[in-house]
């Protein structure tokens, strides 16, 4: 005879808990009981009408617990277990970091997969497909007692300026990088901007770090042979920076004017 016990409410919180099951399947449910699919149905239907999970997908549910809101206003957390491994990155981890005052309206994710974005209780998910061997620099980071991976300060820097376009555009990221020059570890973030192999993303860093009063001789083993826009989406200048081989379509005011004096 099946013992009740282990089909307990508590008891299965507790075990999703204890196996770290934040965000599963019905079948992953069926496995981790080890009970028959169809009784997990019956199971899962039971744990969302009383509220402790919910379904953020068809078929796959978040674990809320004894404590739902602990969970719903932690989006970084859900975002992050939704697609796992993926890591809050861009613009989110700009914001985290204080390196924007810009508050986005969505929470970006670098990801190794295709995923496409998701609506959960009032919060977005954007989830960035970067290549598998891009895929580094994050680290675990806890709000209240639930963690989730985060951008290093140095990945959140690189990977903005990998693409602008999810880090509130090109005049956004040179911000950032200006009010994260004092705070970053210089190295890794050289080392971080080599090893992503992208000699245009070297030029931009290098350039806008001597800009602001960095040294950044380094980067030039790993900066662009051929001439490349400060910003990508705009036209180019009459500004040619040789050393860097940097197109600065950005003019004085557009990179500095906006510091408060």
């Amino acid at each position: 005879m099946e013992n009740p016990t282990k089909l307990s409410t508590n008891y299965i919180i507790k075990s999703l808990f204890e196996q770290e099951y934040y965000y599963f399947t019905v079948r992953e449910l069926a496995g981790l009981l080890k009970i028959p699919i169809e009784k997990a149905y019956g199971v899962v239907a039971r744990l969302e009408s009383s509220g402790f999970i919910r379904s953020v997908e068809r078929g796959k549910y978040i674990l809320l617990g004894f404590e739902p809101e602990r969970v719903l206003s932690n989006p970084f957390f859900i975002a992050s277990r939704v697609v796992y491994p993926s890591y809050v990155s861009f613009w989110s981890a700009l914001n985290f970091y204080g390196f924007t005052e810009q508050v986005p309206i969505m929470v970006f994710l670098a990801s190794a997969r295709k995923k496409k974005e998701v609506e959960f209780n009032n919060f977005r998910f954007k989830y960035v497909l970067i290549n598998p061997e891009k895929f580094f620099g994050y680290r675990k980071e806890r709000l209240g007692d639930l963690e989730f991976l985060i951008a290093e300060e140095e990945k959140a820097i690189i990977d903005s300026l990998f693409l602008p376009e999810n880090s509130g555009g090109m005049a956004e990221v040179i911000k950032a990088v200006y009010n994260a020059k004092e705070k970053v570890d210089i190295d890794k973030l050289v080392a971080y901007a080599s090893a992503m192999k992208n000699r245009s993303l070297c030029s931009r860093l290098g350039y806008l770090l001597e800009r602001f009063g960095k040294e950044a001789g380094m980067l030039l083993e790993c900066s662009s042979n051929e001439y490349v826009k400060l910003n990508p989406t705009k036209e180019k200048s009459r500004v040619w920076d040789k050393k860097w081989h940097v197109n600065v379509n950005l003019s004085d005011e557009e990179l500095l004017g906006w510091r408060e004096t």
